[in-house]
């Protein structure tokens, strides 16, 4: 029977780079992984290790694997690396996920298929930095938590002493028993976080996720190369209508990979020769993100670029 461990998290929050340290953890495991996102672009999938011998990997993307657009879809996943005879599944869920149906989606398959997980619970990512603003708006993240056996609270170096210690505290009041750990770069062992032993689950709920509460998200794509001084630009000036802005860019100075929440950005070199530029937006404005990409795009790109 392989053990099944769902890995939760705000859009940003670092799922992507602890799956990462997972992944060198579990180095000698037969692991599968699922990797969820909102978008139809599976920029997760590029970012993480596929030096990992034996692992199996399968995609989810353009929706939630809570929600009914994809639901089938990640239950036939759970069905096939059921079979495969795996020590480890990892499920890295998108940064909206409300795993509150965990539960009632492994009884479906246990009924449908005889296929059976030994459940070690989920671990909760949580920007330090960020998980104040959206909490109130947001109910996923306060279900991410509530569901949860540990919270790995991220990005721990970005904020004072004061700003974690209310952080915790909103944590500690939405799930009480749950293991807590701070972290920069979600430096922390999942073997040390299973050892501390299962704790009492929530009961289950229907989730939030829901084909209406799916949030905007766009993908810019061009074949133009710009300076990375404009591709910064064009980042801060869409900054504040977004969740989150991921991928890969094609620049004057090489592909660059992009990582931005809200203000804060990140630009890297990404070795790996680049046809077309492919930035994944995620709204916090609706619709309106259209206009604010293509009005942005038109003072720092020299030609028209796609929107899907």
């Amino acid at each position: 029977m392989s053990k099944l461990v769902l890995l939760t998290g705000f859009l940003g929050a670092g799922k992507t780079t602890f799956l990462n340290h997972v992944l060198q953890e579990f180095s000698q495991d037969k692991v599968g992984l699922i990797v969820n996102e909102f978008s139809g672009n599976g920029v997760d999938g590029a970012l993480i290790r596929h030096d990992i011998p034996g692992a199996k990997m399968i995609e989810l993307n353009n929706g939630s694997i809570f929600c009914a657009c994809i639901k089938d879809s990640f239950v036939d996943s759970l069905i096939d690396l059921a079979g495969r005879n795996l020590d480890y599944v990892f499920v890295e869920a998108s940064g909206l996920a409300d795993p509150s149906s965990i539960s009632s989606i492994l009884d479906q398959i246990a009924t449908l298929s005889g296929a059976v997980y030994d459940y070690c619970g989920a671990i909760c990512l949580v920007d330090a930095l960020y998980f104040p603003k959206y909490l109130k708006l947001l109910l996923a993240l306060r279900r991410q938590v509530e569901y949860s056996r540990a919270v790995i609270l991220n990005k721990a170096d970005l904020v004072t002493e004061e700003q974690l210690s209310k952080v915790e505290q909103s944590i500690r009041e939405i799930n009480p028993k749950a293991a807590l750990y701070r972290t920069t770069y979600a430096n922390v062992s999942l073997r040390e976080i299973l050892s501390e032993g299962p704790q009492e689950e929530a009961a289950p709920q229907e989730s939030s996720n829901t084909e209406s509460s799916r949030p905007v998200t766009i993908t810019l794509s061009t074949q133009e190369a710009i300076p990375p001084q404009a591709l910064r630009q064009f980042l801060d000036e869409i900054a504040p209508s977004t969740y989150r802005v991921k991928g890969f860019c094609r620049t004057t100075e090489g592909t660059k990979n992009v990582s931005m929440v809200g203000t804060v950005c990140q630009i890297e070199d990404w070795g790996d020769a680049l046809g077309e530029t492919q930035l994944v937006i995620i709204s916090s404005v609706g619709v309106r993100i259209f206009s604010v990409t293509l009005a942005a795009a038109g003072r720092y790109f020299k030609s028209p670029v796609n929107l899907l």
